[in-house]
């Protein structure tokens, strides 16, 4: 059986809010590949409570 992990932080586009993300995937995810897929080249990007667990 494949793991799962679940991802969950909040995430700053350039001038906006910070936004929750919840996010299930099937490989481990680091605070900077979070931040590389939900941003743009010129746009930064921040994350804060990243949390990465395994769930099975």
């Amino acid at each position: 059986m494949a793991r799962k992990y679940q991802i969950t932080a909040e995430v700053k586009k350039g001038d906006q809010e910070w936004t929750s993300v919840l996010s299930n995937c099937d490989s481990q995810m680091t605070e900077q590949s979070l931040a590389k897929m939900y941003g743009a080249p010129k746009i930064a990007v921040q994350v804060r409570n990243f949390q990465c667990v395994r769930m099975y």
